[in-house]
């Protein structure tokens, strides 16, 4: 929920370079999401349309969905390609030909993948570790690391010598507050259900002031389901406005006068961004913010507005801004002083400039006289199909409104619902649309089973060569199909497509294993965790291997070495629990195994080995409660 005053462009009129040639292009690819709402505002259209309004650069910006980044071979031809937060391994390749080719490939990172955001639901990325451990691998490979938050630049230091912080900023200048009744205070919050626990922060010190102040009333945005959340309020004096569209978040806040930006102290928290207090700025709102990082930078407590540490200093702040109208005139106006700073035409030059920088220590010169130029509009995406949007006075294209696009990710959303076969008879619909593209089949391959999956798979590989996911997701089919030989030859070859992939290796290897041909194993096991440091799943094979043959030191340092990337990972926990279990370091191993517990898929095995942690510290009474759970999650 953030953003201010940004109009949706008229995707007829045409730019007012139309016509020009530029030296550079830019290409950002990311996730599949709208484009007027969500970070995709921030991250995507904002940066990309303000880049375009530079002299000499042509700028698209589309999904991983979008068939004509591949059919016009815009990932390659790119000066600079831009992959915001993606988990694609099929741009592995990509990035390895980019480099061999002279062209700068930048990632961008916009929040801790690692740490479990405020909800008790795990994401896919947590659930799949060949996923979970892609993010860092791309961020590793790409030229330069590109980062939402100082917080998070300390948090992934390492997986970049070369990085810069771009928070998100405003499009426009904020205008004059509107004008509020006197005879009434609203405070407000707008989010989503994934930040239910940080508006349950707020409701005790809100319950309080309602109590004492009956000029108050609340007023909340969001999703339907945060209705239950604000039932201990009076549902007289609650307003709710259910979440929507940019200009409805704008007429939200321009109907509060203090808005709360309460935040739980979580690892994924302390490393967002503070766009809640730009957005309270931007509209002439008071904003009260959690003393975390993401405001400590930008609130000074009475001059930009005000910091809390927990409820109970929230109801104080509130109780001391109800009873100063002064300072509810007065904050605002310096903070919207602040706001006009964060301007996103302001921060286009320094974001070319990192990506300039980055080519020259990498050897590579960007839009140099000699290398092609590129028309804007590019002719082969103003095809009607694409539904390219084009922005007044940029050169900038944003493709991700096709029909394929659309049926794309209305597919995936369908199969997340668990409508399987009305997910596969919409890849059909659009491989029929797209015949050439190997989108669709690849799709159909991840969610169809049998010799439809397999087929499908087969087209996706032909079509695209360099998708080491295509062979990938094929050898998985024909392996549990029973085609072991196929499986073997699928894996190698996306083994040799994309040897930091890692995923290949580690199949390869528990195939050998299987087959009793343990040194095969762990030299593939070795192979996979050398190529893709952040797959834990093949450091936990080797560990398991060493620990079977009694070699619990040498599992121990291999599973500390993994604990360094990814410190909350369950399963690594848990096996580095049990290791010290065996050690009999006891508290080591509580330590890691309470860790474990946060996510687990096994919860049995976890507490099974927590139990007997708990004996070995003499805590009988912890160690038999927690072995009755452990026979509760059997």
């Amino acid at each position: 929920m953030s953003g201010a005053g940004l109009r949706p462009p008229a995707t007829s009129a045409p730019p007012a370079q139309s016509g020009d040639r530029s030296a550079l292009l830019v290409v950002q690819i990311g996730p599949p999401e709208l484009l007027d709402r969500g970070p995709a505002t921030h991250r995507t259209l904002q940066p990309c349309r303000a880049l375009g309004e530079l002299a000499d650069l042509t700028v698209v910006s589309g999904f991983t969905l979008s068939p004509a980044l591949y059919s016009e071979g815009l990932l390659l031809a790119a000066d600079v390609l831009v992959l915001r937060e993606v988990a694609d391994p099929d741009l592995l390749p990509i990035i390895a030909a980019r480099r061999r080719q002279g062209r700068l490939t930048a990632y961008e990172i916009g929040c801790d993948f690692f740490a479990s955001s405020t909800t008790d639901e795990m994401t896919a990325t947590q659930s799949d570790l060949v996923a979970r451990s892609l993010v860092p691998q791309l961020a590793r490979q790409a030229d330069c690391l590109q980062l939402a938050s100082a917080a998070l630049e300390t948090r992934f230091a390492a997986l970049n010598p070369r990085r810069a912080v771009f928070p998100s900023q405003l499009w426009e200048a904020p205008g004059l507050p509107p004008v509020r009744p006197a005879d009434r205070v609203v405070i407000g919050w707008a989010g989503s259900r994934a930040e239910r626990n940080d508006l349950l922060l707020a409701v005790p010190a809100l319950v309080g002031v309602l109590e004492r102040h009956p000029e108050v009333r609340v007023a909340i945005l969001g999703d339907p389901e945060l209705r239950t959340t604000l039932a201990p309020l009076p549902a007289a004096r609650v307003s709710f406005m259910p979440a929507g569209s940019q200009e409805r978040y704008h007429r939200f806040l321009e109907g509060i006068d203090i808005g709360i930006a309460p935040l739980a102290p979580t690892p994924f928290n302390r490393c967002s961004e503070d766009l809640r207090f730009i957005d309270y700025a931007a509209h002439g709102v008071l904003p009260v913010c959690a003393d975390l990082e993401p405001y400590r930078a930008v609130v000074r407590p009475g001059q930009t507005g005000f910091l809390f540490r927990d409820g109970a200093e929230l109801e104080t702040v509130l109780e001391r801004v109800l009873a100063e109208p002064e300072l509810r005139a007065a904050i605002p106006a310096r903070a919207a002083s602040y706001a006009n700073e964060r301007l996103e035409r302001r921060h286009a030059a320094a974001r070319l400039g990192f990506y300039l920088s980055a080519a020259a220590q990498m050897g590579v010169q960007l839009g140099g006289t000699a290398g092609p130029r590129h028309a804007f509009p590019p002719p082969a995406l103003m095809d009607a199909r694409q539904a390219a949007r084009l922005f007044p006075d940029s050169s900038y294209l944003a493709l991700g409104g096709g029909k394929v696009e659309r049926l794309l990710i209305e597919g995936l959303r369908q199969a997340r619902d668990g409508a399987t076969l009305e997910a596969c008879r919409t890849f059909d619909v659009a491989e029929q649309l797209a015949p050439e593209s190997h989108l669709p089949p690849l799709l159909l391959g991840t969610v169809a089973s049998g010799e439809t999956a397999i087929g499908a798979l087969g087209r996706a590989e032909a079509r695209n060569p360099l998708s080491c996911q295509a062979a990938y997701r094929l050898g998985e089919r024909l392996l549990a199909g029973g085609d072991q030989t196929g499986a073997v030859a699928a894996f190698e070859r996306a083994r040799a497509i994309a040897p930091g992939f890692g995923a290949p290796q580690e199949r390869l290897g528990a195939l050998a294993e299987a087959a009793g041909r343990i040194d095969d194993a762990c030299r593939l096991y070795e192979e996979a965790a050398l190529q893709n440091s952040a797959f834990a799943l093949p450091i936990a094979r080797l560990a398991t291997i060493a620990q079977r043959n009694g070699r619990i030191d040498k599992a121990v340092g291999l599973l500390e070495r993994s604990l360094v990337d990814d410190p909350d990972l369950w399963l690594t926990n848990f096996l580095i629990g049990r290791s010290y279990v065996e050690l009999k370091r006891f508290h080591q191993a509580r330590v890691h195994l309470l860790r474990a517990l946060e996510g687990a898929d096994e919860r049995a095995a976890v507490l099974t080995e927590l139990a007997k942690a708990e004996a070995g510290l003499g805590n009988a009474e912890a160690a038999r409660d927690t072995l009755e759970e452990a026979e509760r999650a059997h």
